[in-house]
């Protein structure tokens, strides 16, 4: 057996200097989460705590991923997550908070109107039917003890947004198996062609106005339109921060990270994962300070 690993380092917490008295302010840096601050579902490492902790002493910081916020919280610290930060921004921002106070949340079932949303969950279902088959079987790729029968939750219904899982949420799988999954998925193309399909019936062009991108190692997150990480923007006022960064991992086109990362607000730093977004916030914020 593999030996267990050691504990983790407690966390050096900072006294945050506040915004006002920021030597830089007016510049936010924002962090997409998975992938980014943590490997999907895990804490982040101590070092990743600390470095926003850092980098409050001279910016403003904050976060905007696709999940909801209590796993946001778990993932990043615990309690107080909202506080800690200047900005989170939980389902990409429809749930939205700064310095410690909600400032935003609408659900997608408002949005579309009971008809609409028990359609679309009949459609989804009946999706997930056909893809069946090539969906069990990437998930024996994955884990040889895992079967699709036994597994549920594949919608997820969060605070304002959804999401798909394929091939469910619970029982967890492990973080090898997530993996696992996230590689020969890739490969095979069921999550990108399922968003394809999804597109085509309930997308932009449809009365049902959603949009739909790969998030995570498992899932496929679903928002109305405009509801993409650019929706926290709408929070960022250019007269108070005059330069947004963003860090994000999935900035290829379909991906959960694209419509931000390209946006003219902000200046885009693609990552491959924690250790990296560590590596490049130490070169471009820390060096030489």
């Amino acid at each position: 057996p593999s030996p267990p690993r050691p504990p983790r380092r407690p966390m050096r917490r900072i006294m945050c200097t506040p915004l006002s008295q920021r030597p830089e302010g007016s510049t936010l840096i924002l962090f997409d989460v998975d992938g980014t601050l943590a490997v999907p579902a895990q804490l982040a490492e101590p070092e990743i705590v600390q470095m926003l902790d850092e980098l409050r002493q001279r910016y403003a910081v904050g976060i905007v991923g696709a999940g909801d916020f209590k796993k946001q919280e778990g993932q990043l610290g615990g309690a107080d997550l909202s506080a800690r930060l200047d900005f989170v921004f939980s389902e990409n921002g429809v749930h939205a908070f700064r310095d410690g106070a909600q400032i935003h949340c609408k659900s997608i079932v408002e949005f579309l109107g009971e008809a609409r949303w028990e359609q679309f969950q009949s459609g989804l279902k009946e999706l997930l039917s056909a893809e069946a088959a090539e969906t069990e079987r990437l998930l024996q790729l994955a884990s040889l003890s895992a079967v699709l029968a036994d597994r549920s939750t594949f919608l997820e219904c969060r605070e304002c947004t959804v999401n798909v899982c394929p091939i469910g949420r619970v029982p967890t799988l492990s973080k090898e198996e997530r993996a696992a999954f996230e590689k020969v998925d890739t490969e095979a193309g069921l999550r990108r062609r399922i968003v394809e399909r999804l597109t085509s019936d309930y997308g932009p062009d449809t009365e049902y106005q959603l949009t739909f991108s790969i998030g995570g190692q498992i899932g496929i997150d679903v928002c109305p339109c405009g509801w993409d990480k650019t929706f926290c923007l709408r929070f960022v006022s250019p007269e108070e921060f005059h330069t947004v960064h963003f860090f994000g991992d999935k900035t290829y086109k379909g991906g959960g990270d694209y419509e931000i990362f390209e946006s003219p607000r902000t200046i885009g730093h693609t990552v491959t994962d924690a250790a990296d977004t560590l590596q490049q916030v130490q070169a471009l914020f820390f060096a030489g300070k």
